[in-house]
């Protein structure tokens, strides 16, 4: 089963990037396709946690959340924010900068019917990073919902959706013996990409 869905791409650190987590994957990474994603408050707290890589391409990365969370409202208010990847099987990080805009209700309703029914129901029923009396509320809820949905599909809730970050910075860097790391970095310029190797 491949870990996200991967569309043509030609670019160099986009294809770096697959090719780095296929390489953590057949490594034993456990969920090579997960990143750390940070995103900044309106008053420049900045907040990060982890998320999955759903789609990658020349256009840039996205993941899928609840849009009305702690990080959805960030993203919102501030839409810069930043990537990590990095692989204790491999030796190796990614660091990605860019912006985020919220993907297409097709790509959102597509992907949410592909997901697993327990996952659409824990969608619907969790409103993320809102404070609950009890776990047993939220069990009760999420069964009511599936048996409100029996023997038909479960709707994706507007509040849920994807975000895709555009980038505009790629940093690879690999461990290196006595910490002369390599570093390449790649940065979004009018003419394309342009690349540079940084002092560890």
């Amino acid at each position: 089963m491949d870990l996200y869905q991967l569309l043509d791409i030609s670019q160099e650190p986009f294809l770096k990037t697959h090719y780095w987590i296929q390489e953590a994957k057949e490594k034993g990474a456990g969920l090579p396709h997960a990143l750390n994603l940070a995103s900044v408050s309106q008053d420049g707290q900045p907040s990060s946690r982890m998320v999955l890589l759903k789609r990658l391409s020349d256009e840039g990365l996205v993941f899928f959340t609840d849009y009305e969370g702690k990080k959805g409202k960030e993203i919102n208010a501030n839409s810069k924010a930043a990537m990590n990847f990095w692989w204790a099987k491999t030796d190796k990080q990614i660091r990605i900068e860019g912006h985020c805009i919220k993907v297409s209700k097709k790509e959102s309703d597509d992907y949410f019917s592909s997901r697993p029914r327990g996952s659409q129901v824990s969608a619907s029923a969790s409103r993320q990073s809102e404070t609950l009396e009890s776990y047993e509320d939220l069990l009760k809820k999420a069964n009511h919902i599936e048996s409100e949905n029996e023997g038909k599909e479960i709707e994706r809730p507007k509040r849920w959706g994807g975000y895709i970050l555009k980038p505009t910075l790629f940093e690879f860097w690999t461990n290196q013996e006595n910490r002369l790391h390599k570093r390449v970095l790649f940065i979004l310029k009018e003419e394309g990409w342009g690349k540079s190797l940084l002092s560890p």
